[in-house]
């Protein structure tokens, strides 16, 4: 459910859950919100929404649970719940699979109620800055207490250039008797503090879902390290298959915990990192990366963790696939390890002791096709 929030009131605790293989997090948002339903009058109203998420620690897949809660001023409610997940899997130099699951159920005041349930499977032709992919869903979505059947077909390209990420789609739902194709195009573009992101969208080729255009934008300002300011605006269409009614709504609220802004290390030359603070040491607990060029495509990667026991690697050059790295001879913070690396971009991830994977310092810190963060350095 999407709100359209008027004054910032929020309380939030975040809590960072680590074991042995898996991290889990906890965000918390809230704010007073104003929510314009299509036919209906806009009515002011509270709104809270926890949400909390597992990943696996190499990369390989993540569970996310989501519930909004929008106390309205005319003493009415709403409430939505949603669980998602994906598993990936490589498949081949460039490909990868994706297998999902989604399930969700939602209340809308006294006017609807909804709940789905679906299962995605994906294929993806990963490239160093571009991607395409092709998908299926299938599943059920109700309305009240008749359940119909649901089925969408997608295809979608992204593409990376530095910091920005630019992502288009198109996909055809078909629940019942309701067909409709959505044309969607977004990006995602973020700073040391700040991520804009942008998605512009319309909807075509319907029977009984509605037409037109819509859009949604928003800005996340970190405050500190753990809060974040949120604002957004924009209309979205009704989803007969996840259940949501179309509206438009404009949001300021307040982030608290995993709010996914950095702030990165500060510019070098393009994969030529040094390592630690101006004096050249390391500060504990900072992973920074150095990229040394030998011969033909030999590249030489050294990664400074202090105090770390173990240190692993992954990136497109390793086709994703997660590397150990050596404690370099007499130096007890460098890890170091040699491999073949073209000429060009590419994109890295790092952890220590069995950590969760971090872009490092001394890269371009910017979001995956997964919306996840990886580092960005250059070969010239």
């Amino acid at each position: 459910m999407r709100t359209l929030a008027l004054i910032v009131l929020a309380c939030a605790a975040d809590a960072r859950l680590h074991s042995l293989r898996s991290q889990t997090s906890a965000q918390f948002e809230g704010g007073f919100s104003e929510v314009t339903y299509d036919g209906f009058l806009s009515s002011a109203a509270f709104s809270l929404a926890p949400t909390v998420r597992w990943d696996h620690p190499r990369g390989r897949g993540f569970i996310r649970l989501r519930g909004t809660y929008l106390g309205f001023e005319s003493g009415r409610h709403s409430l939505d719940a949603s669980l998602n997940g994906s598993w990936f899997t490589p498949l081949a130099r460039q490909w990868r699979g994706e297998l999902g699951m989604a399930a969700g159920a939602s209340q809308y005041a006294d006017i609807a109620s909804f709940s789905h349930g679906q299962v995605d499977a994906r294929l993806h032709r990963m490239g160093r800055d571009r991607g395409i992919w092709l998908g299926a869903t299938l599943g059920r979505s109700s309305f009240g207490r008749g359940a119909r059947p649901a089925t969408v077909v997608a295809m979608g390209l992204w593409i990376l250039r530095g910091d920005k990420t630019m992502f288009a789609s198109l996909d055809r739902s078909i629940v019942g008797d309701t067909v409709y194709t959505d044309l969607r195009s977004s990006g995602r573009w973020s700073t040391a503090r700040l991520v804009l992101e942008g998605v512009l969208g319309a909807r075509v080729w319907s029977r009984g879902g509605g037409r037109g255009v819509f859009g949604e934008g928003s800005a996340t300002l970190a405050v500190t390290s753990n809060s974040a300011v949120v604002m957004s605006a924009g209309r979205y269409p009704t989803d007969v298959v996840s259940g949501s009614i179309a509206g438009r709504y404009v949001t300021v609220a307040l982030r608290l915990g995993a709010i996914g802004v950095r702030k990165r290390s500060p510019p070098a030359l393009p994969g030529y990192a040094h390592a630690g603070g101006a004096d050249g040491s390391a500060t504990l607990g900072e992973m920074r990366l150095e990229v040394a060029v030998q011969q033909d495509d030999d590249v030489r990667l050294t990664l400074f963790a202090p105090g770390a026991t173990t240190v692993d690697i992954t990136g497109d050059f390793t086709n994703w696939q997660p590397v150990p790295l050596s404690r370099n001879p007499g130096a007890g913070d460098a890890w170091g390890g040699t491999f073949r690396i073209p000429r060009g971009i590419h994109r890295i991830n790092v952890r220590r002791d069995g950590g969760p994977w971090l872009a490092p310092g001394g890269t371009t810190h910017s979001t995956d096709d997964y919306d996840g963060e990886v580092g960005v350095f250059v070969l010239p």
